[in-house]
């Protein structure tokens, strides 16, 4: 049965995937100061979006399914990027990451039909083999995006993390460091050469449950793995309502009515 790193852009087309790792340090150039990127995908989408005059709306709001990640869609001129608020946060940070590279394809005239019928993110399409060409680039770009090589050698050098001999513990170090999920980090290691294919395998092979045994034990990657409750995010919908509403834009009946609709809405997700 072939394994995410069988499957991977790297293994496959190095050529297109050294042109990925020029389109991520470009994006670090152009959108974004910090090349620590992290939580900071999300105003990087804002960013590349507003740079490009595109309409974005980033929802993070829980879907109920773990093994739904995110979605991306097209609607009256808007795209919608829809984040699984229940999953861990260095899941949801790749989940963003991973959509930036649709919208940049569908923004550049790379290849539209993606966003046009729906893009959906699940946990098979990242941990396991992704369906489309497009979706092996979108986590290859996600990854180098990331955890750019420059960084990633700066820190193994840096933590003493000897290459080619990577422990569960120095994966965490990382995973602490970049805010991304653990098999992302094993294939950027692989893919920047710093340990063979036979260990990664071998990490790849570790049950989750002793990870977060030792993330418990150890406390690094801790906080990447909390969900995002009480981070929910309905887009423009609340600050739109709110402006409104402060403004007396509307009728006491629509206030009421919309106001009543967000409510339900959070109702319904399970949002306090």
């Amino acid at each position: 049965m072939p394994t995410i790193l069988d499957t991977s852009l790297f293994e496959n087309n190095p050529k297109r995937f050294q042109q990925l790792i020029d389109l991520s340090r470009k994006f670090i150039g152009v959108y974004c100061v910090d090349s620590i990127i992290g939580e900071n995908v999300f105003q990087l989408l804002e960013n590349y979006a507003r740079r490009h005059d595109v309409t974005l709306e980033i929802l993070r709001y829980p879907f109920h399914d773990s093994k739904l990640w995110a979605c991306t869609f097209l609607k009256k001129g808007t795209i919608f990027v829809c984040i699984n608020s229940e999953l861990p946060q260095n899941k949801q940070v790749f989940a963003a990451a991973h959509e930036l590279y649709h919208i940049y394809c569908y923004v550049e005239d790379v290849d539209q039909n993606i966003i046009r019928s729906g893009s959906v993110l699940d946990s098979k399409t990242v941990d396991e083999s992704a369906n489309t060409q497009e979706d092996i680039e979108a986590n290859a770009f996600a990854a180098l995006l990331l955890m750019p090589d420059r960084l990633l050698n700066e820190q193994i050098d840096l933590y003493g993390i000897p290459k080619g001999n990577v422990t569960v513990d120095d994966l965490l170090v990382l995973m602490d460091f970049f805010g991304i999920p653990y098999k992302a980090v094993v294939l950027r290691l692989y893919e920047s050469k710093n340990i063979p294919k036979s260990k990664a395998t071998e990490l790849l092979s570790i049950p989750s449950e002793t990870i977060h045994h030792r993330i418990a034990l150890t406390g690094k990657a801790k906080r990447w793995m909390l969900d995002g409750r009480g981070i929910e995010s309905f887009g423009s919908l609340e600050d739109n309502l709110d402006f409104n509403c402060q403004n007396e834009l509307l009728t006491e009946s629509r206030e009421a009515k919309d106001t009543s609709y967000l409510s339900e809405l959070k109702k319904q997700l399970g949002i306090q």
